[in-house]
């Protein structure tokens, strides 16, 4: 890895600059259609050209996180829109502590939850440099955590495959287990990494899961890597011209009349 490339830190981890350094696995979904996401809105958010506003379901999931990472009270500063005008917390925030406190109650979660939080490793993969930002690393134990925040468990449709499929396959969460997997096991040097996803549910009362993965698991989401970061890589590279999906947020915002379109195509 080149040293010019910029030392990553809790500060700038998540900066613009970082983003156009790095690969990250969000932002390698972002790229993805399969994964909601669109090449020409990724390219124009790592551009700098268009800003993303924070939905209220991934604010909900930072709170919970912040939480953890003991650093609630940063969050609760930096986003006054979570507030009422009375200054109490909206009910999706207060949803969000009653999530909190669905596993701050669990010891088999409490005992789980322990090792190093927010730990942020770099290493190279498919020739190009990554970063991850760990939520919880247990070297000593042999394994990392991951915390999610989704609306229930319900399986959900994958067009693709023309079935049902588990929420963590559905966001691409076997994709992230397996390259965090392998990130830090270069990183530290180590082998036989093992990872989990300790899941809340956005429910009233919130359901919980710790989500364990098989050796074929991790192949498959490093197997989708493996198969797309080439053209990624040519798009963010400015090789390949990015493809609009034409139904993002940022493709409606762009948006040019050009032709007429039958009404059976929309």
């Amino acid at each position: 890895m080149e040293n010019t490339l910029l030392k990553l830190t809790d500060e700038n981890y998540f900066s613009q600059e970082a983003n156009r350094q790095y690969m990250e696995v969000s932002q390698f979904k972002g790229f993805l259609p399969q994964y909601g996401g669109c090449e020409a809105k990724q390219m124009a958010i790592l551009n700098g050209t268009y800003k993303q506003k924070d939905s209220t379901p991934l604010l909900v999931g930072s709170y919970v996180h912040s939480h953890f990472e003991g650093a609630l009270d940063r969050f609760k500063g930096e986003h006054p829109e979570i507030f009422t005008k009375a200054g109490s917390l909206k009910s999706q925030y207060q949803q969000a502590n009653e999530m909190i406190n669905c596993l701050e109650t669990d010891e088999s979660f409490k005992r789980v939850y322990t090792g190093d939080k927010e730990k942020i490793f770099t290493f190279d993969l498919f020739g190009a440099p990554w970063k991850i930002k760990v939520d919880c690393l247990n070297l000593k134990d042999g394994y990392f955590v991951d915390l999610k925040t989704t609306r229930d468990f319900q399986k959900v449709w994958n067009e693709e495959l023309h079935r049902k499929v588990s929420f963590a396959e559905a966001w691409g969460y076997l994709v992230q287990i397996a390259v965090y997997k392998k990130g830090i096991e270069l990183a530290t040097n180590t082998k036989d990494i093992d990872g989990f996803i300790a899941a809340v549910t956005k429910q009233s009362p919130p359901d919980k899961a710790i989500l364990y993965f098989t050796p074929e698991d991790y192949e498959i989401g490093f197997q989708e890597v493996e198969e797309n970061i080439q053209h990624v890589l040519d798009v963010k590279n400015g090789n390949v011209a990015p493809e609009r999906c034409e139904h993002c947020d940022y493709c409606r915002a762009t948006k040019q009349l050009d032709k007429a379109v039958h009404y059976t195509e929309l």
